[in-house]
């Protein structure tokens, strides 16, 4: 799927923030070849699972699920194994900016490298529809949330499936993700659940909501 043929124009501005935004992801994640970097990690392995598995409490069953933002597929790849443990089976398929990632995607779960796609999720018109479809809140400029999920929401989750809303935190930063679900709601949207994964001090380093499609 052509990211060309599954777009529409929006406002220039909109393309320009896009631009820089896939200026920076070229510029942080392909910096290096670990392969946690080229996800945006820079701390263990143990840390990452503890950051990201809390996504799968939005996964109640198997189905397709895509990841906005998939970077190299790296969250992908994982999310898929620890949802195995779980005896629950997920079909990845994701888009990234930048068509560098969505390569190395491609490459890191080779079974799947149809799934996969260059495109900017703000103007993407999708060819099917998603149980779950993952996403952080920066994917698009906070004045235009309400509008961005709204649309990600009624093009492509399915009937009965979520839309999961994460953020980050990050600890050599000392800032912790926002409150999702307060976010959600002050937009206008049902949270249907949340969840969050906190470090043994008590740090908080990942919140996730979702919203589903009745």
């Amino acid at each position: 799927m052509g990211a060309d043929r599954h777009q529409v124009n929006d406002a220039p501005e909109i393309n320009e923030w896009f631009d820089s935004m896939r200026r920076d992801f070229r510029r942080w994640y392909l910096a290096s070849d670990n392969p946690w970097r080229q996800s945006g990690w820079g701390s263990t392995p143990e840390r990452w699972r503890l950051a990201r598995e809390v996504i799968l409490s939005a996964v109640e069953h198997g189905g397709a699920f895509l990841d906005i933002g998939c970077a190299n597929g790296l969250l992908l790849e994982c999310l898929i194994a620890w949802a195995n443990e779980r005896g629950v089976v997920i079909e990845p398929h994701g888009i990234d900016l930048v068509p560098e990632l969505v390569d190395l995607a491609r490459q890191r779960l080779p079974e799947y490298a149809s799934n996969f796609s260059p495109a900017n999720s703000f103007t993407w018109i999708p060819s099917r529809r998603y149980d779950y479809v993952h996403l952080l809140l920066e994917s698009a400029p906070p004045s235009r949330h309400r509008e961005y999920l709204g649309r990600v929401l009624d093009s492509a989750v399915a009937r009965g499936g979520r839309l999961i809303v994460s953020n980050y935190g990050s600890r050599s930063k000392s800032e912790s993700p926002i409150d999702v679900t307060g976010h959600l709601s002050g937009l206008g949207f049902t949270v249907a659940g949340s969840a969050a994964a906190s470090e043994h001090d008590g740090f908080v380093i990942t919140r996730t909501a979702w919203i589903e499609r009745s």
